[in-house]
């Protein structure tokens, strides 16, 4: 009697060099969640591992993963606006890989569990260098590679602390689809920019990256000292919504008043609150350019970066 063959050899990995897309080269694995849940992420610091809760064969086991793939969306992500950036070979150092499951997707997802452990469940191990799966590592070159036909599903056994996170990008919601909220997800078809808006404001407002270069790196380009392109979209969107504020006061940027007032704007802006009454908390500014003004001094401050170096909306 022949053993049966594998669930993984079906989807195999193509040639390398071909430049297939059953055979594609990554390097970084991502974590991409909706707005509100990505601001709890950076109160904890740390993704946290949640429960399997979908059909998966480990839905029955009490397992916690954190979820990562090193998918992108050409026509936005299924799983928010926010995407976490790793390190693929750091994240998987002496560690071990089992095989799950193939979901029935459109597209076929691979599911492979990443751990250090022992699964509760009776799980194949999958070795990338040697088994003709999904999923391969050219040990000769040091190369890892999935097959792009596919969406590759990585569940990491465990939390993920943001202190091993690369950097935090913004990307386009799905217009029809959501893997969290299906139709009922208020972010359906959110443009990228707007939601990095919305999550800016809440962590400049609530000061959750102030004094923290651990949390403030993953927006900046360190090298140029600024925010980066993701980062800094964001920032002119903001920019450009408040410029819409009619000012008819007395307040400045020196005033000890005139923080606290452009938090609260931030804060009612990262919540969605209605821009009237976002305009009549700014109209106490005595002119758009004090308004403007602080607003980058708040920005220069959360990111512990020159203000020269924060865009202003002649740049924008």
């Amino acid at each position: 009697m022949s053993k049966k063959r594998p669930e993984w050899e079906e989807y195999c990995v193509g040639e390398i060099g071909d430049f297939s897309t059953t055979c594609r080269p990554f390097e970084i694995v991502y974590h991409v969640a909706h707005v509100s849940d990505a601001y709890r992420i950076f109160e904890d610091r740390s993704l946290r591992a949640t429960l399997v809760r979908d059909e998966s064969k480990l839905n029955k086991t009490r397992s916690s993963v954190t979820w990562l793939s090193p998918n992108t969306w050409a026509n936005g992500s299924f799983y928010g606006n926010i995407r976490y950036e790793f390190d693929w070979k750091k994240l998987i150092q002496d560690k071990k890989f089992y095989w799950v499951e193939v979901m029935h997707y459109s597209p076929k997802a691979f599911r492979i569990l990443v751990t250090d452990e022992m699964p509760s469940l009776d799980l194949e191990p999958y070795r990338p260098e040697k088994d003709k799966g999904p999923l391969y590592h050219d040990t000769a070159e040091d190369k890892w590679y999935w097959n792009g036909e596919m969406t590759g599903e990585f569940m990491l056994d465990g939390d993920l602390p943001l202190s091993d996170c690369k950097a935090v990008s913004f990307v386009d919601h799905h217009h029809q689809t959501c893997k969290k909220d299906g139709r009922s997800c208020p972010d359906m078809g959110r443009e990228r920019s707007r939601a990095g808006a919305a999550l800016l404001s809440r962590l400049i407002s609530q000061n959750v990256i102030h004094g923290d270069p651990r949390l403030s790196r993953l927006f900046l380009d360190e090298e140029e000292e600024r925010l980066h392109s993701d980062a800094d979209a964001a920032w002119v969107r903001i920019l450009h919504s408040f410029s819409r504020v009619k000012p008819s006061g007395k307040l400045t940027h020196e005033d000890e008043a005139a923080p606290l007032l452009v938090a609260t704007m931030l804060d009612m802006y990262g919540a969605g609150r209605d821009i009237k009454d976002i305009k009549n908390v700014g109209s106490l500014f005595s002119s758009n350019e004090e308004l403007e003004l602080t607003l980058r001094k708040q920005v220069a401050k959360a990111f512990d970066i020159s203000l020269k170096n924060v865009t202003d909306s002649e740049e924008g």
